[in-house]
């Protein structure tokens, strides 16, 4: 039975915002009382920033009117206007303690994910120079998209303490997966969850991060799997995602994204038992005709059906001129 929603607490806003770098849109999300609270700030580009203006310009308000920014992770698409916005108001930027290093110093961390991919990740997918070369060039255009905000407007906030905007408390949870810095916003009143990232349609993809130096990469997607299973767990109305529409029935939505990653998951190992043996073979394989347009994403995705395999004992993999080679153990498993 669906809760009548309390009077007193806000409804999100959503904005759409272009995020230029693949031509799509990214959402933020407006709450207009008691005070003017942005949920994440879009992808620094001039469109973006004409948008967001019009957007608040018909709420009667401006970006001079924003009190507070509150960033669910540290992707340039979520933040990239913050800068701007801090600029030319006097909204503080928050994000919770677990990813607000990355606000202070992205530069320096964007490089040694940049040296980790340069150096050891994607040659370990089995790509060739000029592949390698393609996929770093994104991520200098990444680092282009990013503008510095002063560090005095930066403010962090716990995980373990309920965060109020919007008339309301807002559990905090921080869910990997997507990314290991994200947070997601919980109301339980009114039972609206703010998604950022983890759940939205379609699947997101588990985006791989560099380790710290010495230490192993931590996998993904089976992390993604445990935090859809939280997601699942609650009682939700309404989904705010940070890409597409609001949406309900969240439990049929992650049910049916568990269902198809399991699937894509045993697709993987029955080509691997055929002889594929590099994720590059294997996305060409999983992707066919698609593997241009996914891309990268799709790269994510196919490390991360290979680390639950692997946790599952399934496959063994070995490193052979740089390149990660996977060798069937068992039989496959039929869903």
């Amino acid at each position: 039975m669906l809760k009548q929603p309390n009077q007193s607490i806000s409804t999100p806003l959503r904005i759409e915002l272009p995020f230029t770098s693949d031509n799509s849109l990214v959402n933020v999300y407006l709450f207009r009382t008691p005070e003017p609270v942005l949920i994440d700030a879009g992808y620094q580009c001039p469109e973006g920033w004409s948008r967001l203006q019009v957007a608040l310009a018909a709420q009667g308000l401006t970006v001079r009117d924003l009190t507070r920014v509150i960033i669910t992770h540290p992707h340039v698409d979520h933040y990239g206007l913050a800068a701007r916005i801090a600029a030319e108001s006097p909204a503080t930027i928050e994000m919770s303690e677990v990813g607000v290093h990355w606000l202070l110093r992205f530069p320096e961390l964007w490089a040694q994910r940049m040296t980790y991919y340069q150096e050891i990740f994607l040659p370990g997918l089995g790509l060739d120079p000029a592949q390698v070369d393609r996929s770093m060039a994104w991520m200098v255009r990444t680092l282009d998209a990013w503008e510095p905000i002063a560090a005095q407007r930066i403010v962090s906030f716990p995980t373990t303490q309920p965060l109020h905007f919007g008339g309301a408390a807002w559990q905090v949870l921080n869910l990997s997966g997507h990314d290991s810095h994200q947070t997601c916003f919980y109301q339980p009143e009114t039972e609206q969850l703010l998604s950022a990232d983890l759940l939205m349609i379609p699947t997101a993809t588990p985006v791989v991060e560099a380790p710290p130096l010495g230490q192993a990469r931590i996998p993904a997607l089976p992390q993604f799997v445990q935090s859809l299973d939280h997601l699942a767990a609650l009682e939700v109305n309404t989904v705010y995602p940070g890409h597409g529409a609001p949406f309900a029935n969240h439990r049929i939505v992650i049910q049916a994204q568990q269902a198809r990653i399991q699937q894509r998951k045993e697709e993987c190992w029955r080509y691997i038992a055929d002889g594929a043996s590099t994720v590059l073979t294997l996305f060409e394989r999983l992707y066919g005709p698609r593997a241009t347009e996914v891309g990268l994403a799709g790269l994510w995705m196919v490390v991360g059906y290979l680390d639950l395999l692997e946790a599952e004992g399934r496959v063994a993999v070995e490193p052979v001129n740089r390149a990660w080679h996977y060798r069937a153990l068992a039989k496959p498993v039929h869903t």
